[in-house]
């Protein structure tokens, strides 16, 4: 089922049913090694790297050790960081990574935005079990198609019992726990 959660600071109480909620935030600060295990899964530039906490504690400034879009990012970050610290169930996830592992591994053919990543990616879901029926995705349907995709992809995560973590096993870092799973 689709669930449409609002707002940077939600308690995913929604999800209070749920044994295990992955997410496409960014949990713990850097540097980090799944970060760098992403980038061999996936290439470059679809991952970008989580700095020092210190970091986000300044203005962003163009070399200032943080990127724009991890600075865009600092509020949620803190904020599914603290709540993953209290409850064991998060897990970050890229869905990039997903796509790929549902992929054998292999990187896929056309970048998310464009007409073929978008059939590429409902192919693998579709593979995977994951039917996305436009009739029954209520709020959920009026965010971007890439955005949705990206969600199913941290379902499909999600519902694994075999789900794999980069790093394995995870690192830890301030106490706690620290990897992209897939």
């Amino acid at each position: 089922e689709a669930r449409l959660l609002e707002g940077v600071e939600s308690s995913f109480a929604e999800l209070a049913d749920m044994k295990r909620i992955a997410i496409d935030i960014p949990i713990g600060y850097g540097p980090r090694e799944a970060d760098a295990r992403a980038r061999d899964v996936v290439g470059g530039s679809s991952v970008f790297s989580i700095p020092e906490k210190e970091r986000f504690e300044v203005p962003f400034a163009e070399g200032g050790g943080i990127s724009a879009q991890a600075h865009a990012l600092a509020d949620r970050i803190r904020h599914v960081t603290a709540l993953a610290a209290a409850d064991k169930r998060f897990r970050e996830v890229h869905p990039e990574v997903c796509f790929t592992a549902m992929n054998d591994m292999k990187r896929l053919k056309f970048r998310k935005k464009s007409a073929g990543g978008a059939f590429e990616r409902l192919g693998l879901l579709r593979k995977h079990g994951i039917n996305i029926d436009p009739g029954t995705l209520g709020a959920a349907a009026t965010i971007p198609l890439d955005d949705l995709l990206d969600a199913a992809a941290c379902a499909w995560t999600a519902s694994r019992r075999d789900a794999v973590s980069l790093p394995a096993p995870p690192e830890i870092r301030d106490g706690q726990p620290v990897a992209i799973w897939y």
